[in-house]
Formats: structure tokens, sequence, C-alpha cells
């Protein structure tokens, strides 16, 4: 099973991120923490043992860092003590680069964290103050060369493309700049205007200040090639890793391999059923800080369904399709009894034609073509 915790508080919030995070000072970020634990506590003692197992831990948000390394180590306590944390265990923490030192990388080392995905965006520090960003490119350096001295061996870092104004050269030098540090992961994602976000407010109605459709899929294609030329694997849509280093809890979600997710609006997926944590701040301390113990009930999710066979099927082929690997045929099979191409083969037949899927029977894979990864939402919506 894998673990998730959402840290809901940022410094301040950029203005491209629909992200369920907030401002918050001390003490309400302290009344988190505790409620957080109490949270993870309870799921300590109800669940069963089998599914306490722990493959992955991921500290989302917000910005994890902001409640201090000090308390992200207390969090992670917490969870080795209501869980089995497996050897080898993926403990990832996200951050932003000016909101931890080299003093709290190495707190988060010594504690047990092992991986790092940092939120740089762009190298360019006037994109960077566009999208609201409380770092400079100079801040990201100095924390990912102190992270490596820290002893952190696998680090992710996060890119933006088609940012308003953006050049294809602009980006590129962003990528390159990236790529001589040599992280060990990179995710780049294309802009997306979320609705009620400022950008989307500021550009909605002018698209003619955002890179235009061919100058935004001439940097999605940049990225596939300097990345695979500078020996990373794409293994999923937007992400791309050396051998070895492929997000595990990430690749989880796309395996549809069960997980927990704790803290304010998290969703959890166990059991056939997804179910989502309200997004109430108020509420959210209020019902965990109590020491008397909590009993979880549908009524506190925002979202509690469980999934038909139909639901489950098209999620393994649109979630598994997200891999640069596909979905396996007789992993279908054992799953659901049924064979692939008795449910879906219309579908897969007609996007072979088209050049988006491929079949390898032999090889035990469905997978997308390159064509078919570039135009991914719509070969997703033949299996809703």
């Amino acid at each position: 099973m894998e673990l998730y915790i959402h840290i809901p508080f940022c410094v301040r919030k950029c203005k491209y991120c629909d992200f369920l995070s907030m401002t918050a000072d001390e003490e309400t970020r302290e009344r988190y923490v505790k409620a957080l634990m109490g949270e993870i506590a309870y799921y300590g003692r109800h669940m069963e043992k089998k599914d306490r197992i722990l493959e992955t831990v991921y500290f989302g948000g917000g910005t994890p860092t902001v409640i201090g390394a000090r308390n992200l180590i207390h969090i992670l306590d917490c969870i080795k003590k209501c869980f089995q944390v497996k050897d080898g265990c993926e403990i990832t923490v996200e951050l932003n680069p000016a909101t931890i030192d080299g003093e709290g990388l190495k707190e988060l080392h010594k504690g047990g964290v092992n991986r790092l995905s940092i939120g740089l965006q762009s190298a360019h520090n006037e994109e960077l103050r566009l999208l609201g960003r409380i770092h400079s490119y100079e801040d990201f350096l100095e924390v990912f060369g102190k992270a490596r001295e820290a002893g952190f061996d696998n680090i992710n870092v996060d890119l933006i493309s088609a940012l308003p104004g953006q050049s294809v050269g602009d980006y590129q030098d962003s990528l390159q700049k990236v790529m001589r540090l040599k992280p060990e992961h990179i995710s780049a994602y294309s802009l997306i205007l979320e609705e009620g976000t400022p950008f989307y407010n500021t550009y909605v109605n002018h698209p003619e200040l955002l890179p235009d459709e061919e100058t935004d899929r001439e940097m999605y294609h940049l990225t596939k090639k300097v990345l695979k030329e500078a020996g990373y694997e794409r293994y999923e849509i937007s992400n791309y890793a050396k051998p070895g280093f492929e997000s595990k809890h990430n690749s989880g979600y796309w395996k549809r391999v069960p997980y927990l997710g704790t803290g304010l609006g998290a969703s959890s997926f166990m059991e056939g059923k997804r179910f989502k944590n309200g997004t109430n701040l108020k509420e959210y301390l209020q019902n965990w800080e109590k020491e008397d113990g909590n009993i979880v009930h549908e009524d506190r999710f925002d979202e509690f369904y469980a999934l038909s066979r139909q639901d489950e099927m098209a999620e393994y082929m649109y979630l598994g399709l997200r891999m640069s690997r596909g979905v396996s045929i007789k992993g279908f099979f054992k799953c659901f009894g049924k064979g692939l191409f008795d449910i879906y083969g219309r579908e897969l037949i007609k996007l072979e034609k088209e050049g988006l899927l491929l079949v390898d029977e032999e090889g035990d894979r469905v997978y997308l073509t390159d064509f078919g990864m570039d135009v991914s939402n719509y070969v997703f919506e033949r299996f809703l």
C-alpha cells in the first residue's frame, strides 16, 4: 500500500495553482500537525495489519516544508509507529526552494526521507515572478546543492512549459540548465489554465498572450528529444527518469495500487472504493484534534463511492496507458476474469488503425504510440 500526506499550507499561493492550499499562521500549522497525526494513528489502529504495510510515503501540498523539517519528521515518526514501513520504502517530500535550508535538508535525510521533489518551474526569474513563485533560480541552485550535500541521491525537479510570453528558446534554456545538474527525475508539464485561478482570469480571454498551439507542441517534442538524448527515459506522459529512478509512488497511482490519503482534502483508493477527505480546515481540525478516538463515517468524506466493474476496467485502461509500457493483456484477465479484447476489442482496433496505439500480444503489452501520447486525452475518452 501507499500513503499520501497532504500539507495544505503555502507561504503564498501561486497564480496558476488550483491545488488545495492556503496560507496559515504558526498556531494553525501546529494544530494541523497534531490533527494529522491523530488521523494517521486512527488508521493505524483500525486498518488490518496486511493493509498497513507501506511501499511508499509521499508528503505533498501545498508546500510540505512550510511546516518545517522537524514537524515533517514528527509525522514520519508517527507513521513508522502506526504502520509497517518496508525496507527500501520510497519516502518523498515536495518542497519550494525558498522554504528550507541546508540544516533542514540534513534533518529530513537523517529522519528517513530519501527522495525530494523540488518545484522549480522555470530557470528564468522573470518567469518565476510572473508565476507568483516566492523563490529565484539562485535559491533553487543553492537548495539543490545543499540537498546533494545532505546525502540525497534521488531528486525530482518540476518544470512548466508554455508560460505567457515564453519562447521555445526560453524553455529550452530552462530545460538545459536543469539537465546540467543531473537530477534523477524530471517532471515536465505544459501550463493548464485552471478555472478560478488568477492565471485563468487573466488569460482565458486573451489567448494571444500565451504561446500558440504550434509553439506549445514544439516545446513538448523538444522535451522528449532533449531528455532522451541526456539519458532520461520517458515512463509516463509528463515524467522522465534516469533508469531505476521512476517515481514508485506516482507509478502506483497509474497501476491502481491501493493508497491511503491523509490530511485535508486527501483522496484514497482502497478495496475498490474511492473516497476523499473534506476540505474545510476548521472541521478537519475539530475532528482530529480529539484524543479520545474518532470513527470514520462515510458522511465525513466529500466523496465516497464504490467502483463498478466497468469503472475498474476503464481505470485499468486510461490510467495504465499513461505509462510508456502501457497495460498488460494478461494482467487485465487476472484482474477481471475477462479478456481485454472481449471488452475493448472495438476500441483497440479503431485506435490501432488511427496510429494511436500498438498491440503486442507476444510481449503482453498494449501501449500508446508517440502520436497517441500527444493526443492521450482523446485516447482515454474511448474507455470512458
